[in-house]
Order: structure tokens, then C-alpha cells, then sequence
């Protein structure tokens, strides 16, 4: 009796397990450049504007339409020197927010507090939890980049800020 109540007991136990759904990235890269000299008591903000979605392409790789996307999340993301050998020593702070020229508030989507000081050339950053799919099922996005600095930076850095969504269905 004990067996059959386990057996039929066996396909609800597995069933209320977490699933995080099927789904696929969305990776985004954007370029820019640290100017040489900026301060440690200012928040230094970088903006980029109007950045193609490119959900079509997304979609059509991963055979899916917008409708089949149940919600888009944040996943990864890094920054990090594209060339040379700088460090990135002189970052304290970095918080990354997603928005659209029609609602110019930002959403929190990756952020990174007291950053070690022998980071190196990368800082890994933490991904946030809004969903973010009626932004990335747009046309195009537009990100801020906030950093608060623990020294003056040294030199002009090239850096590459690195985003991966997760696109759930």
C-alpha cells in the first residue's frame, strides 16, 4: 500500500518542482570610453540611446513570434577593458539601468557595490529581478551606465559593457 501511495504520489512531487521555463539569450554589447581624470565625489553616468532590439533576429533564431515570450529577465553581464593593460582599481560602484525615450525612468538591471579594489581588467556585475519584456519586445532600448569611483581615473579606458537577457517561453 505504502509503494502504490509513493508511486502515485512520485509524478506530483516532481511536477512542483521550480522550473525556470524554456528560453533563450539576448546578448547586447556596447562600447564606450572612461574619460581620464573624472572625479571620486560626482556619480559618473554614461548614456546610451536608441539601441535596436533586434528581436526579430532573436525570434526567428530560436523559431518563437513575441507572443510565445513569456518574460524577459536579466542574466549576466560584465564590463571589462577592451584594450590595453589598464585595471579597473578606481571603480567603487556600478549600477546599469534600462529605459525608453518614452518613459525615461530607469528599471535596475545590473549593478556591482564595493567592488574589490584588485578587480583587474573586468568586473562581473549582479543581475537585477524586473522584467524587462515590454522593453526588450520594443524596437529599440536605451541604457545608463552609473559608476561611482574610489580614485581619480587614471587614463582614458576603452570598455565594453557585456548584457545577457534571458527570454523565457
Amino acid at each position: 500500500m505504502k509503494n502504490l501511495l509513493f508511486l502515485l504520489l512520485l509524478p506530483i512531487l516532481f511536477s512542483a518542482c521550480g522550473n525556470d521555463g524554456v528560453g533563450f539569450n539576448m546578448s547586447y554589447r556596447q562600447d564606450f570610453e572612461i574619460p581620464a581624470g573624472l572625479g571620486t565625489f560626482d556619480t559618473h553616468v554614461f548614456e546610451f540611446v536608441n539601441i535596436p532590439t533586434n528581436k526579430n533576429v532573436f525570434f526567428s533564431a530560436n523559431d518563437v513570434t513575441e507572443s510565445d515570450i513569456t518574460d524577459i529577465t536579466p542574466r549576466d553581464a560584465r564590463l571589462s577593458i577592451n584594450f590595453g593593460e589598464e585595471d579597473l582599481f578606481f571603480v567603487r560602484e556600478v549600477v546599469v539601468e534600462i529605459f525608453t525615450q518614452d518613459n525615461q525612468r530607469g528599471k535596475e538591471i545590473y549593478f556591482r557595490e564595493n567592488i574589490p579594489i584588485n578587480t583587474g581588467n573586468s568586473i562581473q556585475l549582479i543581475p537585477s529581478l524586473p522584467q524587462v519584456t515590454e522593453i526588450l519586445t520594443g524596437d529599440q532600448f536605451s541604457i545608463r551606465v552609473e559608476m561611482l569611483l574610489r580614485d581619480i581615473s587614471p587614463t582614458f579606458i576603452d570598455v565594453r559593457l557585456e548584457m545577457v537577457f534571458l527570454a523565457k517561453i
